[in-house]
């Protein structure tokens, strides 16, 4: 199995989601029937070009409701589950230092929470000293088999995580107005919402 992480964050909560599925192959068989399906929609070249090369949700959330609604729709048709730990902020802004040990305990909370064995790839930070962190820490939990940081634009299980984290922030944040996570809800699998997860500094 293989648990695809990625993080978000608003006012109110930091974030930690992902996706559990089958495989690698599975992942690309799903992204390449998600493409199929709206390759016929009428976007112009020079957009199609810009959001084929990554189906980033700040783009489909905003201006392409409708690709971003068929990308859940086929998730939702497959038996991938749906993980995720949310942080409740006292504060709107977070040092980055707690930041990093929040996503930890997020990202350690939501492993914990599976009984099978995996391989967690993450969205790359560009940190490599938060990265060695969070990779020593995390392999060290029972029923990782391996952690790696990934590129967003070459995983398409990170583009998908990248989705599920705007629903998930849109659903617990009551501003989810496009209706998405009626789409997902059946697949969602764990979930945590916490306020004193760390002891803050």
């Amino acid at each position: 199995m293989i648990l695809y992480i990625d993080e978000t964050e608003n006012e109110k909560y930091f974030i930690v989601a992902g996706l559990l599925i089958e495989s690698e192959r599975s992942t690309i068989r799903l992204y390449k029937s998600f493409k199929k399906d709206i390759k016929d929609y009428k976007i112009s070249n020079k957009l199609k070009t810009k959001i084929f090369t990554e189906f980033k949700s700040t783009i489909l959330d905003s201006r392409f409701q409708r690709i971003k609604r068929k990308m859940l729709e086929t998730i939702s048709a497959t038996d991938i589950r749906i993980v995720y730990s949310a942080f409740k902020k006292e504060n709107s802004i977070l040092k980055q230092n707690l930041k990093e040990k929040i996503y930890i305990d997020l990202l350690n909370s939501i492993i914990e929470g599976i009984d099978e064995e995996i391989n967690v790839v993450y969205d790359r930070f560009g940190i490599s000293s938060f990265e060695t962190t969070i990779e020593d820490m995390v392999s060290k939990i029972s029923g990782v088999k391996s952690i790696t940081a990934g590129d967003s634009q070459l995983i398409p299980g990170l583009q998908f995580a990248d989705n599920i984290c705007s629903v998930i922030r849109l659903k617990i944040s009551e501003n989810d107005k496009n209706n998405y996570y009626p789409i997902i809800e059946k697949l969602v699998y764990y979930t945590s919402i916490i306020d004193s997860i760390i002891e803050k500094e």
